[in-house]
């Protein structure tokens, strides 16, 4: 029986990570604590309490105002599980299996918990894990730090998830939702909610397969974008905030109960309630006994406050750092306001004057001078995709084939003269394998001095890249006389050193900085992100669940996000929605309004462009620089929403095609209604029209 204790083999395998293979036995570090050995143990403060169970190592954590109290593991009632790999078998230990659960008292406000298996005699692995919790003066949280992890017997240890299956919600029991930053954010409803018949089909189908489990870090493409996660339900939330360095991921599951792998392996149905459930995932070999998780107990919240616990945070790391800051150092950074992100794509950087996309520098000037002369645009930030001779790295020379230095610096010039910011599209880190002039040297070398090529996108050794970005970009300043800068790609992901100098050298410019889709460490210099909104391509977190503001409940008052080059406004996705769901998005968030266009496609977006000139951009105008206060579904199909703004405009909007509500307050199909501070409202709706034989049908 001490055997069938000491460790199980996977049944619940849903992650495959890498295992460090120069490590045999993890050791993080030995305690310096003086320690008094305690049975059971309860640390508490005003705002919360933590009981660790003697025999299983488990939490019972009571948020003390709301008087709510999460109990651990709704399955199994585990303390956590540390995945490992034996050779090229994958096992996991419960910890509560442990032979020897130890709870060692640390004064009155931390305790150490040890959970240790010695090698038993027909299997030769040992294991222990030492944690830390620890709760945090004067405020309703607590932290937990891993202290130790060592195997033996051959095996290496690669994650560790615990607490396993903290603060979960029972699916149409609990009535929350899982609250996420992965892109713009979203929320995972823990209930059963009213929506359109085929949706609901998908919508309730995904979270009865494997796909409504997996696994984020901080910070990747698809990842989370803040460091920070959590679940609430009507009385209290709970958030947990992660190290900056990515070290601890999370695992989430769906309104999820396991069914899938147990029906497919066990040949029965799974008896563990459905759950919405978030477990960190500690990356063993990258955690050090420094490496802290911290739970924020908060009574009645909700995302919002969730997003507004964070922005504490990022203040305090000196991650925050306003517009209006910005644009008192640098001026040009107040024509954000209300400037509708005009991409202009050429083809390029995938191609050198392409045809049928390059646009010459006089077509480029004649649709600049139409926006302004013709369709009413006060605030525009111009983005030229396809300038130059070269292909990406080498920024440099500008084209002549297309007209020359003295027409884009003429096309520069009237931009400025409007009050617009104008850039043209840079990539420092690329490396395209038809580029006639395909420079290997500048890939990255392995320990034999190999070229590393991999994808084509982030090609360039890290390392090049700022010096690649001083060789051209000076040249460009001083001939055509830009006041912006939009660096693609580069910062999509994690970076080391090199990038950080790319960023740093880029900010010594002077010009109003932007770049794709925006990391959170750049906030305190850049004051555009192109991208961080609703997720544009399929991913499972999608398919169940709701988009939400946190990155700008966090952030919007220090950069400008607007949408994906990928998911332009004017066109249709079926993630994201199309013009009319985007549009109304965008107003609700705070988002700045954008389209992106090949040169042949202008006369389609004008009507585009008109529209953004005098509703959109009016409303970004307003309010771009102040903070996203506030945040609230309405409707019980989440379609109806609204928000409000630091100036104290309020905006409301139903993305759906039913009305809500009634008499003065009814919001119509894809209406809109936007109260400024003095009181004064504009309202209005997108319609849908059909002409046939020239009857005109709106619906």
């Amino acid at each position: 029986m001490m055997l069938a204790k000491k460790y199980r083999y996977a049944r619940f395998l849903p992650w495959r990570h890498a295992v460090n293979k120069a490590l045999l036995t993890t050791l993080l570090t030995i305690s310096c604590f003086a320690p008094m050995t305690a049975r059971a143990v309860t640390l508490s403060n005003d705002g919360v309490t933590v009981q660790i169970d003697d025999a299983r190592g488990t939490f019972t954590v009571t948020d003390r105002e709301a008087d709510r109290v999460w109990r651990p593991d709704p399955w199994l009632n585990w303390a956590g599980v540390l995945n490992v790999k034996k050779g090229d078998q994958y096992i996991w230990w419960n910890l509560s299996s442990a032979q020897d659960i130890r709870i060692i008292k640390h004064g009155d406000q931390a305790v150490e918990i040890v959970y240790e298996n010695e090698p038993g005699t027909s299997e030769k692995s040992g294991w222990r894990v030492r944690t830390k919790v620890e709760l945090l003066p004067d405020e309703a949280a607590f932290s937990i730090n891993l202290l130790e992890v060592k195997v033996s017997g051959g095996c290496w240890a690669s994650s560790l998830q615990y607490p396993i299956r903290p603060f979960s919600l029972k699916t149409d029991v609990d009535r929350g939702a899982a609250v996420i930053p992965f892109w713009q954010g979203l929320v995972i409803p823990s209930y059963i909610f009213p929506m359109n018949g085929g949706r609901f089909c998908m919508w309730d189908d995904a979270q009865h397969q494997a796909g409504a489990q997996g696994e984020l870090r901080y910070y990747n493409w698809d990842g989370l974008t803040m460091p920070w996660f959590g679940t609430h339900d009507q009385r209290s939330a709970v958030m947990a905030v992660v190290p900056y360095d990515g070290s601890i991921a999370m695992q989430w599951i769906a309104n999820y109960n396991n069914s899938d792998y147990i029906a497919k392996n066990e040949f029965r149905r799974s008896k563990y309630p459905r759950i919405v459930s978030l477990t960190p995932v500690w990356r063993v070999n990258e955690v050090t006994p420094e490496t802290q998780l911290t739970y924020h107990a908060l009574p009645g919240g909700n995302h919002v406050t969730m997003a507004k616990r964070y922005r504490r945070i990022s203040k305090e790391n000196g991650l925050f750092v306003s517009l209006k800051e910005k644009a008192q150092k640098n001026p040009d950074v107040a024509k954000l306001k209300g400037a509708i992100y005009t991409g202009i794509y050429g083809g390029y950087p995938h191609y050198v004057n392409l045809p049928g996309m390059a646009f010459t520098f006089d077509q480029l000037d004649g649709m600049v001078r139409d926006m302004h002369d013709e369709l009413g645009v006060d605030h525009a930030f111009i983005h030229a995709w396809g300038t130059f001779s070269n292909y990406a790295p080498v920024m440099w020379p500008i084209s002549e084939e297309l007209g020359g230095e003295k027409k884009l610096k003429r096309v520069v010039d009237r931009v400025k003269d409007y009050g617009w910011l104008y850039s043209s599209y840079h990539s420092f880190v690329s490396l395209l394998e038809h580029d006639p002039n395909f420079n290997i040297d500048l890939a990255p070398k392995d320990d034999q001095g190999r070229p590393l090529l991999r994808g084509r996108w982030k090609a360039v050794d890290e390392d090049r890249w700022a010096d690649l970005a001083k060789a051209t970009l000076p040249k460009e300043m001083a001939v055509i006389g830009q006041n912006a800068d939009v660096t693609d790609i580069a910062f999509t992901g994690k970076v080391d050193e090199g990038g950080r100098r790319l960023a740093d050298y880029l900010a010594t410019t002077g010009l109003v900085l932007g770049t794709e889709r925006g990391n959170e460490w750049l906030v305190p210099q850049y004051c555009v992100f192109e991208g961080l909104v609703a997720a544009y391509r399929q991913h499972a977190l999608i398919r169940y669940s709701h988009w939400a503001p946190l990155f700008n409940l966090v952030y919007h008052d220090a950069v400008v996000n607007y949408g994906k080059i990928q998911d332009p406004n004017q066109l249709t996705n079926a993630h994201t929605g199309d013009y009319y769901v985007k549009s109304l998005r965008a107003m609700l968030h705070g988002d700045g309004p954008m389209v992106f266009f090949a040169p042949y496609e202008y006369e389609g977006v004008r009507p585009y462009i008109k529209f953004a000139a005098k509703t959109l951009g009016p409303l970004h105008e307003r309010t771009a620089f102040e903070e996203l206060v506030d945040h609230a579904f309405l409707s019980p199909d989440f379609l109806v929403q609204t928000s409000r703004f630091g100036d104290g405009t309020h905006v409301t909007v139903n993305m759906g095609p039913t009305p809500f509500g009634q008499d003065d307050d009814a919001m119509p199909p894809y209406g809109f209604r936007v109260v400024r501070p003095d009181g004064n409202a504009i309202t209005g709706r997108f319609q849908h029209r059909a002409v046939v034989d020239g009857e005109e049908i709106d619906f």
